[in-house]
């Protein structure tokens, strides 16, 4: 085995320890480890492994991050298409309506403002929440070929996306991914990230 291979299973080793002159050694024998396919005096550290297994996962999702502009074509391709949802989804409401009680459609034939943001804000949180807790990605998701994950890099709980989703609503959240971190309030209120498949 190579030393970068031994590395693998010493930096993991509870009998790990580091010597100034060579590096990382075992805390046994003072020694660089030299084994073939095991070795007699590991002894894994589970909870070093389980962290050390997370911050790869964390680095993996920062480098497979979706770029800015796969994120501004979800943007304007998920504005079309729960608009286009949106049409449906009113239609079918309205006809459903029309045969539980008829009477109640006059409340949609005068202006109100108010009901046309709670309709509005109800179609986009059916569209995203439907799509991206069933399968992890919208529709335009599926056309730039990117998905939404967790920082644990499993496709998020209903929780996280309803919260995610809601995050939307913040006034000015399209301009979030203008700073630093190129990621949107609702990628980092939720705990999300949208990634290349």
């Amino acid at each position: 085995m190579t030393r970068e291979e031994h590395l693998k299973f010493c930096t993991v080793c509870q009998n790990r320890k580091f010597d100034s002159q060579l590096g990382l050694v075992c805390g046994l024998t003072s020694q660089l480890a030299n084994f073939g396919n095991s070795c007699e005096h590991y002894s894994e550290d589970s909870e070093l492994k389980a962290k050390r297994a997370a911050e790869q996962v964390r680095k993996d999702i920062l480098f497979n991050t979706a770029s800015l502009s796969k994120r501004f074509a979800n943007y304007l391709l998920d504005t079309v298409l729960f608009i286009v949802f949106g049409v449906v989804f009113i239609v079918l409401f309205m006809s459903l309506l029309s045969i539980v009680s008829p009477s109640l459609l006059s409340v949609f034939e005068e202006e109100n403002v108010l009901l046309n943001y709670a309709m509005a804000y109800t179609v986009i949180t059916i569209y995203y929440v439907i799509f991206e807790y069933s399968t992890g990605r919208s529709i335009a998701k599926f056309i730039t070929k990117t998905k939404v994950v967790n920082m644990q890099g499993e496709q998020p709980g209903f929780k996280t996306i309803l919260i995610r989703t809601l995050c939307r609503f913040i006034p000015f959240e399209a301009f979030s991914f203008l700073g630093e971190s190129k990621t949107g309030w609702h990628d980092t209120l939720s705990k999300t990230r949208v990634i290349n498949v």
